[in-house]
C-alpha cells in the first residue's frame, strides 16, 4: 500500500471549510477505539479536542496523519508530552481495514522522532481490549493483575516496537438511571466509618477560590500516588493556575466538570477527591476523570464517599447523561472494590504498555 505521513491539519474551528481533515481524524480514532473496546463509551469529541490542542501552555500535542494515494486518512498517530518532564505519551490509531501493511508502524517510529527530539525518554502507550478478545494465550500483566492476549494486534504490535507491558486497566461503568437509593445507603455507611473529622464537598467547575490550592494540591499527587504497576511514573505538579486553565479549556469545549472532595477539618486539607466530566453534548456517557485519597488518610472509607457523593450529586446535575465510565489498575483491589459495590460493571480493559529510550 502506498501512503505517505505528515502533519495533520489542524483547523480554525470545527465549522470552518478546511475542517474535514480534522472530523474524519475523530471519527478514525473512534472507529479505531470502538472496534477494539467493543463499546462507543470512549468517544472522542471533535471540538473538545480541537479546544485541547489549541491550549498548549503545559502540554505540547504533535499529530500526525497518514495517507493514501488517493489522499484519504487511513491513520493518525498522537505524541503529547508535559513540556517540564522526560515522558511522552504515543498514540496511533488504524482502524482494521488498513492494519498489516506498514502504516502503524511508521506513524509509531515517527512519533519516536519526535519525543526523542524533545528529548523525552519514556514512552508511553496504551491499547483497548474488549471482553469478547479475551481468551487464548495470555501475556500476563507484571503486576500479577490482569492480562492482554498475546494473539491481539496491537500486542505483537508493541511488543516488535520494543514495548514492554507494565499494567492492565479495567474500564468499567456505572447505570445512572438505576435506583439510587442503594448507593445512599452505602454513603451514609461511609459518613458515619469516617466521623465528624471528614466533609464532603461538591461543586461544579470553577473551583471556589477557598479550595482551589488544596485541590491543586491533591491533584499533585495523583500522578504518583495512583497504583501504576512496572511503569516509570514522575510527579506532575500542579497549581491554583493550572487548574484555572484546565477550567477554562474545558469551559471553552462546553464540557461541564465537577468534584467530589473531602476536607480534613482540622487541619483544612482535601485529602480525597474525584471527578466527573461530560461533553456538550450531555446525552454522552460522563467520564470519571480523577480519583485519588492520600496515602495519610486511607482506611476510613474517603474513597467511598467522594466516589458515591458524586454520583448522587452528578445524576441529579445532568439526568440527561445515561452511564459513568471509569478506569481503575486490575491491582487496585480497594477502588474496585468500591466500585463493584456501587454498581459499576467492567466495560472493557486497556494494555498499559512502556519504552525507554537510549
Amino acid at each position: 500500500m502506498n501512503f505517505t505521513i505528515d502533519r495533520l491539519h489542524v483547523p480554525e474551528s470545527i465549522d470552518a471549510p478546511d475542517a474535514h481533515e480534522w472530523r474524519d481524524y475523530v471519527r478514525l480514532v473512534n472507529e479505531m477505539q470502538r472496534e477494539d473496546s467493543g463499546s462507543d463509551y470512549f468517544d472522542g469529541d471533535a471540538e473538545a479536542w480541537l479546544a485541547g490542542f489549541r491550549r498548549q501552555e503545559y502540554r505540547a500535542v504533535h499529530l500526525l496523519a497518514a495517507r493514501d494515494a488517493d489522499g484519504s486518512l487511513v491513520g493518525v498517530g498522537n505524541c503529547t508530552y508535559e513540556r517540564e518532564g522526560s515522558s511522552a505519551l504515543v498514540t496511533v490509531a488504524v482502524t482494521s481495514a488498513h492494519r498489516g501493511v506498514g502504516v502503524e508502524d511508521a506513524l509509531i517510529e515517527e512519533l519516536e522522532r519526535i519525543a526523542s527530539g524533545a528529548g523525552k525518554r519514556v514512552l508511553d502507550t496504551y491499547a483497548f481490549v474488549s471482553a469478547a478478545r479475551v481468551g487464548g494465550e495470555l501475556l500476563p500483566s507484571p503486576t500479577g493483575y490482569g492480562s492482554v492476549p498475546r494473539d491481539d494486534h496491537w500486542t505483537a504490535f508493541f511488543l516488535r516496537h520494543g514495548y514492554a507491558l507494565g499494567q492492565v486497566e479495567r474500564a468499567s461503568a456505572f447505570d445512572l438511571r438505576a435506583d439510587a437509593d442503594p448507593v445512599r445507603r452505602i454513603l451514609d455507611e461511609a459518613l458515619a466509618a469516617a466521623g465528624p473529622d471528614y466533609e464532603p464537598l461538591w461543586w461544579l467547575t470553577p473551583t471556589p477560590d477557598a479550595y482551589v490550592d488544596g485541590y491543586a494540591a491533591a491533584v499533585s499527587r495523583l500522578s504518583t500516588d495512583a497504583p501504576s504497576g512496572e511503569l516509570e511514573v514522575e510527579a506532575m505538579p500542579w497549581d491554583a493556575e493550572r487548574i484555572r486553565h484546565r477550567e477554562t479549556m474545558k469551559h471553552e469545549a462546553g464540557i461541564a466538570l465537577a468534584v467530589t472532595a473531602v476536607r480534613h477539618i482540622p487541619s483544612g486539607d482535601i485529602v480525597a477527591f474525584n471527578e466527573i466530566q461530560v461533553l456538550a453534548d450531555r446525552t454522552r456517557p460522563s467520564e470519571n476523570i480523577g480519583t485519588l485519597v492520600l496515602s495519610g488518610h486511607r482506611g476510613r472509607r474517603l474513597g467511598t464517599i467522594v466516589k458515591t457523593h458524586g454520583l448522587l450529586r452528578w445524576r441529579d446535575a445532568f439526568p440527561e447523561s445515561p452511564v459513568v465510565q471509569t478506569f481503575n489498575a486490575e491491582e487496585n483491589r480497594y477502588m474496585l472494590d468500591v466500585n463493584e459495590r456501587v454498581g459499576f460493571r467492567p466495560v472493557c480493559w486497556t494494555g498499559e504498555w512502556q519504552k525507554k529510550l537510549a
